[in-house]
């Protein structure tokens, strides 16, 4: 289904994609911050805690083995320069994976709709890395495993703390005591 110009569907599809798989993080990022400031709900506040703590690490290892930035992993691009984020994105979504699907665990639920859309758009957000030219088939895999692991991590981390409701425990003491309690 090519038109005169040389455009058809897939090529299209595929552009469509690569853009909005470029602009994920900064989705997940807006996304958890406003959950958290606006919508007054403390998992957003620490999923965003969470991300920061993920570009935090992956720009710590970049500088420890002294990475170099692709152009084609950009976010943004002029003539003369780019912008690219520490976290590759298949780090920064399998993050996202690996702590939904923990928190899925700790729930003890698993909710099928939840984990095969997650599934598929890891899948895409790889392929689409590797089609755009900015990673190969092992850097995407790879990011995504080290992504998914630091989620399900930092999920155990915080998830004696991570309830809707811990803005609105009744003391300023029960809060404090809640935060600073230890599970031994």
């Amino acid at each position: 289904m090519s038109t005169a110009t040389g455009i058809n569907v897939f090529g299209v599809g595929t552009a469509i994609l690569n853009t909005l798989v470029r602009l994920m993080p900064v989705g997940l990022y807006t996304g958890s911050a406003m959950s958290g400031l606006v919508f007054d709900d403390f998992r957003g506040t620490i999923l965003f805690l969470g991300f920061l703590a993920n570009e935090a690490i992956a720009y710590g290892y970049r500088m420890i083995f002294q990475g170099i930035y692709n152009p084609q992993c950009a976010l943004m691009k002029t003539e003369d320069d780019y912008f690219v984020l520490p976290s590759p994105i298949t780090q920064t979504v399998g993050f996202f994976f690996g702590f939904m699907m923990a928190d899925m665990y700790a729930q003890d639920m698993f909710m099928p709709w939840r984990f095969f859309i997650m599934v598929t758009v890891m899948m895409l957000v790889i392929y689409s890395r590797i089609n755009v030219g900015c990673e190969n088939v092992l850097d995407s895999v790879y990011c995504a495993m080290l992504g998914i692991l630091l989620g399900v991590g930092y999920f155990n981390i915080v998830k004696d703390y991570y309830r809707a409701s811990f803005y609105k425990v009744s003391s300023a003491v029960d809060t404090a005591s809640d935060f600073f309690k230890l599970d031994l």
